[in-house]
């Protein structure tokens, strides 16, 4: 999927290695960067949607959060929870670092008896555990002010307007996309499994038209229909390019065989390019 000279790459191999070990641990936050910051709960908004939006259930969210019941209030801060499957070489430490949690709080939430994970379950996330503590707002009632006999008019302030946000994440703006999918056979036979930008290729990295989307951008990418991928969306990173990816196309990253990158074919999804 890349368009750098094999010639080159070989000369800087050794260079780009270092730099892919050195940099993993930053990588990794970033990707994990809005799903651990938590969500600010907005006006009429319900567990049971957020538990919906996420994949998972208010008896879990209620876990998470140590809620006592269903009700909570705009302004309030929970933690997400979220469904994974896991993959081959997964631990529950390295889980546990890349969404800002705990081994015990994957254990607890999962009711898991050991440290074992089996490529293809799907465990749930609590992320941002070891993050800032959640803040409730609890709903005040003001006291009744009497009105003075003659009052001077108030100007009423503006309101300010708020910026959008999707999975608790400000966006700047929103595309409808193509999607395909490419994986390890794509990469290691040409390229040697480096992007266009020289990282290693891994889950969460998307091929992009830099035209349309600049490398480097932070993305989610949601509307697809396919078990290889987090329920609901997921953030990605524009690293790669192709030949074919022009346009109002991307290309995601699937660590999954042939046949199963075969099976998600092209579907419509929509890109929320994050702030």
């Amino acid at each position: 999927m890349m368009k750098k000279k094999v010639n080159s790459l070989k000369r800087f191999a050794t260079a780009a290695l270092v730099a892919v070990s050195m940099l993993t641990v930053t990588v990794v936050q970033a990707e994990a960067a809005g799903i651990t910051d938590g969500v600010i709960v907005q006006k009429g908004q319900t567990l049971s949607e957020l538990a919906s939006q996420y994949g998972t259930s208010v008896q879990t969210w209620k876990a998470v959060n140590q809620l006592d019941s269903d009700l909570i209030y705009a302004g309030q801060k929970l933690h997400i929870s979220f469904p994974y499957k896991v993959t081959t070489g997964d631990q529950l430490g390295y889980l546990a670092e890349r969404y800002e949690t705990t081994v015990e709080q994957i254990q607890k939430i999962n009711s898991m008896q050991s440290d074992l994970l089996y490529a293809g379950e799907t465990i749930i996330i609590p992320a941002g555990m070891t993050g800032k503590p959640k803040v409730t707002v609890q709903p005040v009632t003001k006291p009744a002010i009497p009105t003075p006999a003659a009052q001077a008019p108030v100007a009423k302030p503006k309101p300010q307007p708020v910026a959008p946000t999707v999975a608790g994440m400000a966006y700047s703006k929103a595309i409808n996309m193509t999607a395909t999918a490419y994986g390890p056979a794509n990469v290691m036979s040409e390229w040697g499994g480096y992007t266009y930008s020289g990282t290693k290729v891994r889950p969460g990295v998307i091929a992009v038209d830099p035209k349309v989307i600049p490398l480097g951008t932070k993305v989610y990418v949601t509307g697809y229909n396919t078990p290889l991928l987090p329920a609901g969306g997921f953030v990605a990173t524009a690293e790669d390019t192709g030949g074919a990816i022009k346009g109002n196309r991307i290309d995601i990253y699937i660590e999954g065989t042939q046949a199963q990158l075969n099976q998600f074919g092209m579907q419509n999804v929509k890109l929320y390019v994050l702030k």
